[in-house]
């Protein structure tokens, strides 16, 4: 059927009559926009999301070639008035992809433009020793940690839903953009000691390092680094306190992987810190190479990777001493049970253990 539709069609129509067409293709998208989004709204999509469902459902859809065949075998329209609708829904399919750039380009933007435009706070917290500069999932770790510890934050972010939700959570969190120097200044930049840089954005976190590295020499930045080419720029600015985004956690995740394949708990931590202490090291070797010579930066990071595995296979070897069995509880516990099967008096000899 759909082969027949599209053997059937007349481009020529397209050229005899672009205004009439044109108009019509037009005239349908208009509205089934405005359907939609009437829609969209009725059943309370979340904001923005309205304009998407519209935007991506205001073409017309196959069924529609199945409507007009029917009108024409039963006299309803012509076969030139066939014609044209055919040829206007088959051209709303193929501005489709046109709709979703324009959503994504245009209209995306200014929505967001439109639900950020929020007042910012005024800043009562002046004395904190911390300033944390991004509050998302990476900033809210450091600034729980460092607050479970007693050590007081002025917390800076610009996302207005997220400060919603914090604030629910009991977080003290201020409205603003970090990169502004007024807004650092009201924060109490001049008195804290620590800057924590954790925007997910690269280009305003390098922005506040290098005006907080002019005008606020004394305090201490550690940021966050989303890539390997961002750590490079921290680098390159003499920051070395820096945590690239999601490394810890995927170490973490790989010491227990080695775990359930055999190593016991302290072998795949021992395991995992070396790679750490290795990586670092290597990433500083490497930061003189990586803008200059490609097929260097590529050969060292090969003999690197090398070495690394030397190096692991050599501790692998290496015995562990006997308290370090400690870190893996089932193997203590296995060593446990075979000393009470031993013992005539369990019960006794685990009493003078505890004393």
């Amino acid at each position: 059927f759909f082969i027949s539709v599209g053997a059937s069609i007349d481009f020529r129509l397209l050229v005899n009559q672009p205004l009439l067409i044109l108009g019509l293709l037009g005239l349908l998208v208009t509205v089934k926009f405005v359907i939609l989004y009437i829609l969209g709204r009725s059943f309370r999509l979340r904001a923005g999301q309205e304009l998407l469902f519209a935007f991506s459902l205001a073409q017309g859809g196959e069924f529609a070639f199945v409507l007009i065949s029917f009108s024409q075998q039963n006299g309803i329209f012509n076969q030139e008035i066939s014609g044209i609708l055919f040829l206007v829904v088959i051209l709303s399919m193929g501005i489709s992809p046109l709709l979703l750039i324009i959503y994504e380009k245009i209209v995306q933007p200014l929505t967001l433009k439109a639900e950020n435009e929020q007042k910012e706070d005024e800043i009562d917290e002046r004395d904190n020793p911390v300033i944390i500069a991004g509050f998302g999932r990476f900033g809210v770790i450091v600034g729980r940690l460092l607050m479970a510890n007693g050590f007081g934050a002025t917390v800076l972010d610009n996302n207005p839903t997220n400060i919603q939700v914090l604030r629910r959570f009991g977080f003290k969190v201020y409205y603003g953009d970090a990169t502004r120097p007024d807004l650092l200044r009201a924060a109490g930049a001049a008195q804290a000691k620590v800057l924590v840089v954790a925007i997910d954005n690269k280009e305003k976190a390098l922005d506040i390092v290098k005006y907080v590295k002019k005008h606020y020499p004394h305090l201490k930045i550690i940021g966050r680094a989303i890539d390997i080419q961002h750590a490079y720029e921290y680098l390159h600015e003499g920051i070395r306190d820096f945590s690239l985004d999601t490394f810890d956690s995927a170490l973490e995740l790989g010491t227990k992987a080695l775990h359930n394949l055999g190593f016991e708990k302290y072998q795949a931590h021992r395991a995992a810190r070396t790679f750490k202490h290795h990586d670092e090291h290597v990433m500083e070797e490497l930061f003189e190479h990586y803008d200059k010579d490609d097929k260097h930066y590529i050969r060292e990071t090969r003999r690197f990777s090398e070495q690394l595995e030397n190096i692991l296979k050599t501790e692998k070897e290496q015995s562990i001493h006997e308290s370090d069995m400690a870190w893996d509880i089932t193997t203590r516990r296995q060593e446990v049970q075979e000393i009470y099967s031993e013992m005539d008096n369990p019960e006794e000899q685990t009493n003078q253990n505890s004393d």
